[in-house]
């Protein structure tokens, strides 16, 4: 089964599990500090009205998004695994 990525711009809140994994701030979307709902409603109104800095985060979330493939998460995983 071929994974699908979609290259969006990502907003989460930065205690999400992960989220500081796959979301470089301002990069590829945005975390939220201290889980502040007014701010998250202030990123996802920025993204629809900046379709530039839409694109721009589409286009690095494609590129980021391809250290999470299962082949090189595998690669990651083999050497830590000879490293022990």
């Amino acid at each position: 089964m071929k994974q699908q990525v979609f290259g969006l711009p990502l907003i989460a809140f930065d205690s999400a599990q992960g989220a500081k994994e796959i979301i470089e701030n301002n990069k590829n979307g945005f975390l939220i500090a201290n889980r502040n709902k007014e701010n998250f409603v202030e990123k996802i109104n920025y993204i629809i009205e900046n379709t530039d800095k839409k694109k721009l985060f589409s286009d690095n979330s494609l590129i980021i998004s391809k250290k999470f493939l299962k082949e090189n998460v595998a690669k990651e995983w083999n050497k830590f695994i000879d490293n022990i």
